[in-house]
């Protein structure tokens, strides 16, 4: 009886842009997609781009073999070298006809991180918002203040400060302790 067809495979790469060079990973996809279709059994790729700087590549093969020979290869290995001058980034590769994969997040950043990261932008943010609120509504009540300051801080923070903040340190906030991206929440 002859043997099965073997299992097509993928190969998934994830990677969370250093902040001011998002536009290198874009090229950088190209060349990978090429040099994939250079070797024997690429399939397809998809490209999956979430807002903030993570993207995900996912690359098909005909069968475990060729992917691991293409991921294992010289090309493939000074291509990952070349995209961590501006990113950090995750490998993974599963086969068979049904696969796998835990894809990183930011909800996978330590927890300190992320509140050393909030509390930067939210210090200065309420410095200056609550000393603004008391210079213009001095004869308000100091609770009445804090209301006001409240919401104006809650919307400062939700759609100028924070994104930006976030924005500048996700790099940072996404990485283990090896420098490699996280999966597994902090």
């Amino acid at each position: 009886m002859p043997s099965p067809p073997p299992a097509p495979a993928a190969f998934v790469i994830s990677r969370v842009m250093r902040p001011g060079h998002e536009e290198a990973y874009g090229s950088w996809v190209d060349r990978v997609i090429a040099a994939a279709h250079v070797d024997g059994g690429f399939m397809s790729a998809v490209r999956l781009d979430q807002a903030g700087g993570l993207h995900h590549l996912v690359l098909h093969f005909d069968e475990r073999r060729r992917l691991e020979r293409w991921s294992e290869g010289a090309t493939y290995i000074a291509l990952a070298s070349e995209a961590d001058a501006f990113s950090v980034g995750l490998d993974q590769n599963d086969s068979g006809s049904v696969m796998g994969f835990d894809l990183p997040s930011e909800v996978a950043a330590k927890k300190w991180k992320t509140a050393l990261v909030t509390w930067l932008g939210v210090v200065p943010t309420l410095l200056i918002v609550s000393s603004v609120v008391a210079w213009a509504l001095p004869d308000v009540p100091r609770v009445l203040q804090q209301i006001v300051s409240s919401v104006l801080l809650t919307s400062a923070l939700t759609w100028l400060i924070l994104p930006k903040v976030r924005g500048w340190s996700r790099f940072w906030m996404m990485q283990n302790e090896q420098g490699d991206l996280r999966k597994e929440p902090g």
